[in-house]
């Protein structure tokens, strides 16, 4: 069973913001890709949202938004207090020009991702212990 204090304290801020991200980091530094293609449809769209990182207390708001939207993997996004859904669901949303609609506003002429998973994939470099 989920805290109930912190339940309170989710269900407040989804009422509080219209467009409301619950993401791994932050808009200005994502830390995942997911995280991070859901940051850049929202700017891409000029989208006003508030964004929560879920890092801190990760299995505690999986516990919450279980409860609250049958939903626990991050991000998710949430406007006008209902859940739209996570990545692939906000870009098909996003393409499709359903998500300018349900943020009221203007589809970007180009609806793609600027794709960061489009370019090859980089090598870890090699782990160094000193």
């Amino acid at each position: 069973m989920a805290d109930q204090e912190l339940k309170s304290k989710v269900e407040e801020l989804i009422a509080a913001n219209p467009v409301l991200l619950f993401m791994k980091g932050v808009p200005e530094a994502p830390r995942c890709g997911f995280s991070m293609r859901v940051v850049q449809i929202l700017d891409s769209m000029d989208a006003e949202y508030g964004a929560i990182d879920v890092l801190p207390a990760l299995q505690p708001l999986r516990e919450v938004t279980a409860e609250i939207s049958d939903w626990q993997t991050f991000p998710q996004l949430y406007v006008n207090g209902e859940l739209l859904g996570g990545a692939d669901i906000v870009q098909e949303m996003y393409e499709s020009g359903e998500l300018a609609e349900a943020l009221g506003l203007e589809q970007p002429e180009v609806a793609t991702v600027p794709a960061t998973e489009e370019r090859p994939p980089s090598q870890s470099p090699p782990l160094q212990i000193e």
